[in-house]
């Protein structure tokens, strides 16, 4: 089985705790990003919607809806003023008024900048807006969308502004709506710049991990390099840890003890081949001594 060092390991710890730490961030930027930028592009469409909104004359608006047919002077006139706005953002895909009716959940469309006549909402043509409650707040100011919408012209995110009189009387709103492709792009683009950021965060994080395991490590590896090469016989030399030694941290402290260590183990080392020395001179001596007292012992000699 490998067996995994301490710098791989610390490695391993630290790379899981930051990407833990970077996926819980890249989340939260994720959704703040995309909510800023999806609160963005609401600002945008009120924004829209005021302007053309200002510049619709609100009795002008009220003789269409009442008396007026599409595609009349009046009408001309007011879509007109509607396709200013619409072709000034091009994010803008479809821009029109509409009124209140007798029913509470209902709108009726009055005029739409749309130039085809298949495409467009006619003149008073009912609008059922129980999925897009934030319409009906559009007659008391700036609204829109909180999400995007679905309705048998597409898929949207739309924004409102009311129409008001010269008494103040909100008599109409102006609706302009945003392409869901549109939004979906703004959002992947926001996604793509997070996973960017993430990633270069990413690898910075891992060439300081691999930096600071192996700064952390260093010390460790050469007190664990010295302690090899004298298990393996190789003379002990203390400069080999002198630079450790000057630290003030454990490791300081450990290389310090070990170097002692090391030099008193190699001295008695010495000292025990020194004195097996001495006493195999010693026991050769007295074989010798002993062989010389046997031949010179015998009748023969």
């Amino acid at each position: 089985m490998t067996r995994l060092s301490i710098r791989a390991k610390l490695l391993i710890v630290f790379m899981l705790l930051f990407t833990v730490a970077f996926a819980t961030s890249f989340y939260w930027f994720y959704q703040f990003a995309t909510e800023m930028a999806t609160n963005y592009l609401r600002q945008s469409l009120m924004a829209s919607a005021g302007t053309a909104a200002s510049m619709v004359d609100a009795d002008l608006h009220t003789q269409v809806y009442t008396s007026g047919v599409e595609n009349d002077a009046q009408y001309t006139q007011i879509a007109q003023q509607l396709r200013l706005v619409r072709d000034g953002n091009p994010r803008v895909a479809a821009i029109y008024t509409m009124v209140r009716s007798d029913n509470p959940n209902e709108l009726i469309f009055v005029v739409t900048a749309e130039e085809d006549t298949e495409e467009r909402a006619h003149l008073r043509e009912p609008y059922d807006t129980s999925n897009a409650p934030e319409m009906i707040l559009g007659f008391d100011g700036p609204a829109a969308d909180v999400e995007m919408g679905a309705d048998e012209y597409g898929v949207w995110l739309s924004g409102y502004a009311p129409i008001r009189d010269s008494q103040g009387k909100a008599v109409a709103i102006v609706g302009v709506d945003m392409e869901a492709e549109d939004v979906l792009l703004v959002q992947t683009q926001v996604r793509n710049v997070s996973i960017l950021v993430f990633v270069i965060a990413y690898a910075a994080v891992f060439a300081a991990a691999i930096m600071l395991s192996g700064a952390i490590t260093r010390s460790l590896r050469a007190i664990t390099g010295a302690a090899q090469a004298l298990e393996e016989g190789e003379p002990f030399e203390p400069e080999r840890l002198a630079r450790v030694a000057r630290g003030a941290d454990e490791l300081g402290q450990l290389a310090r003890v070990f170097s002692h260590m090391a030099v008193q183990v190699q001295a008695r080392e010495q000292k025990l081949k020194q004195d097996l020395e001495k006493l195999q001179i010693e026991i050769d001596e007295v074989k010798r001594a002993h062989q010389v007292a046997e031949i010179t012992g015998t009748e023969y000699f």
